[in-house]
């Protein structure tokens, strides 16, 4: 089943192109914060030829040259610090790191400039829409809420220094967003947890906000946009494929969980596969499984999509699991898990909406079963 209207294709396409150049100046501005920068030089296309690790290491020292003594304080945090593996993404009080709300105009575009390098553009268009969505949570709940629905409520936090031979990492997050890379030197070597999550998770009116990438504009919102289509309409459509012996192996329970598992836990934990195992499964159908690792993997650098899939496939990707739990219409509680012998992916379809909409606030997770912040389980 088709997920997307029409309409919503139409207002995507129209946006990519302004994402495009935001994306591009807010990388550049980001990395003019640092003395002697080489994207400063680079045309269009061979910034965007440059190594995504490069350009992440640039635009974070970039970002902690911007910032005040005292701001650095907060957000520069030692690389072996237990901070560094501690996550979530429910609405907290405070969190490590430096909030975009007390940052200046500058630094809020470093901010977002490296927010941008570490990324790919859907999965910067995807956070920077995930900010946002915390102003229509404040219109739906109330301003009595405002405290906690704050879009730039959202914290960045560099761990080490970021330098060409050293171990450093970053995190960006805030309420239903957890972003983690970690390097070594200009080397990714993890890039999770990796958590989305959308409330509403299909808009049911027209909303307008303030934009997170410049002070004083406005984004629009559609009624029918769905932030995390993606991973979720490929899941239907491999499910939908599915016979009804394979859908008996594939729906492992008839409740939906709650939630992913593990949320807020620095490491995942030894988890039995469920589901049915992708060698059962046809060549097409192997094919749309394949779409919602593609999904996943679309937020991210490329050269992180290359590095999971060739660790999946040294590690027996015919032995991939697909998991449902729940209904198996989109309108009732659903619950997906995809599951390899070196990572777990979920998306959990279970809360109410402000308004009171059944199955209508998505939670979308990636971890490595290898131990996520590039540490051992």
């Amino acid at each position: 089943m088709n997920l997307l209207n029409n309409h919503q294709r139409t207002t995507d396409n129209r946006a990519s192109a302004a994402l495009r150049a935001r994306r591009e100046f807010l990388i550049r501005s980001a990395a003019a914060c640092a003395a002697g920068s080489s994207l400063l030089n680079l045309s269009s296309q061979n910034l965007w030829a440059m190594r995504p690790e490069e350009t992440a290491r640039q635009t974070a020292q970039g970002f902690l040259a911007s910032l005040s003594a005292e701001q650095r304080g907060l957000a520069q945090i030692e690389y072996n610090d237990g901070k560094r593996s501690a996550w979530h993404f429910i609405p907290m009080e405070s969190r490590k790191g430096l909030p975009l709300r007390e940052m200046n105009d500058q630094q809020r575009t470093a901010a977002m400039g490296l927010m941008a390098s570490l990324l790919s553009e859907s999965g910067f268009r995807r956070a920077v829409d995930i900010m946002a969505y915390e102003a229509i949570l404040l219109e739906l709940e109330g301003p009595a809420q405002a405290k906690r629905r704050d879009y730039r409520k959202f914290y960045f936090s560099i761990y080490g220094n970021p330098e060409p031979n050293a171990p450093w990492g970053v995190s960006i997050e805030g309420h239903h967003l957890s972003v983690n890379m970690t390097y070594e030197g200009d080397r990714i070597v993890d890039s999770t947890p990796q958590f989305f999550g959308v409330n509403p998770a299909k808009l049911l009116r027209d909303f307008e906000t303030p934009d997170p990438l410049q002070s004083g504009d406005k984004k629009k919102y559609t009624a029918g946009t769905r932030l995390l289509l993606p991973e979720e309409q490929a899941a239907y459509e491999l499910l939908g494929s599915l016979s009804k012996d394979q859908q008996a192996k594939a729906i492992f329970q008839s409740d939906c969980p709650e939630d992913i598992q593990w949320p807020g836990e620095p490491q995942p934990k030894p988890a039995a596969a469920v589901g049915i195992v992708s060698s059962e499964l046809n060549a097409d159908q192997q094919k749309k499984l394949r779409a919602i690792l593609d999904a996943y993997f679309s937020t991210m650098p490329k050269v992180v999509a290359q590095d999971r899939l060739k660790l999946i496939e040294q590690n027996n990707g015919g032995k991939i699991h697909f998991g449902w739990a729940g209904g198996t219409d989109p309108k009732e509680q659903h619950f997906i898990r995809i599951q390899g012998p070196t990572f777990i992916a979920e998306l959990c379809n279970f809360q109410t909406d402000p308004q009171g909409t059944t199955a209508n606030h998505i939670h979308s997770v990636w971890r490595d079963l290898t131990g996520d912040f590039n540490l051992s389980i």
